[in-house]
């Protein structure tokens, strides 16, 4: 997750974008491992095994783009660095992933089910990159049932 003024930023297009929009609110986040399931003692275990293998590093923000899903309907993406990558790897091995889809890190900025017109517009106006970075230095583990608007951290790990 991003801090600072990066975070204010992002937290604000995506306030602006959910308002205009009709969107739920969520904080800016890039998500490193989705769909873990079991006993939350034993999540809080794997997830801090992972932040313990992992030293902060930087994560770079590019190019905006959009697909036909609800929660990758207006993202920006994160450059594949290797030290992204690597800490996809640890959390995948960590949590059993080993055969998930490819790896496409991003940052959210918009969720729903819009026409590609609609996104294209979005497009139109705030440009098509978000030349941004921001220093990755904790893991979070959150609980994202259902709507972003209940989700809760469970923990936070910082990174070495």
């Amino acid at each position: 997750m991003p801090t600072g003024d990066v975070c204010d930023r992002l937290a604000r297009i995506i306030h602006r974008l959910s308002a205009r929009y009709g969107g739920p609110q969520f904080s800016p986040h890039v998500t490193l491992l989705g769909s873990c399931v079991g006993p939350r003692r034993d999540l809080i275990c794997r997830s801090a095994r992972v932040a313990a293998a992992l030293r902060p590093f930087t994560i770079r923000l590019e190019e905006i783009d959009f697909l036909d899903e609800y929660f990758r309907c207006l993202f920006v993406h994160a450059a594949l660095t290797e030290p992204l990558r690597k800490a996809h790897q640890a959390a995948r091995q960590a949590f059993g992933h080993e055969r998930e889809p490819a790896f496409m890190p991003h940052l959210s900025l918009l969720y729903g089910n819009f026409p590609h017109s609609l996104k294209e517009g979005i497009l139109a106006e705030m440009g098509r990159r978000l030349d941004l970075q921001f220093k990755v230095r904790s893991l979070h583990l959150y609980r994202t049932d259902g709507e972003p608007r209940p989700w809760r951290r469970v923990a936070s790990f910082g990174l070495k």
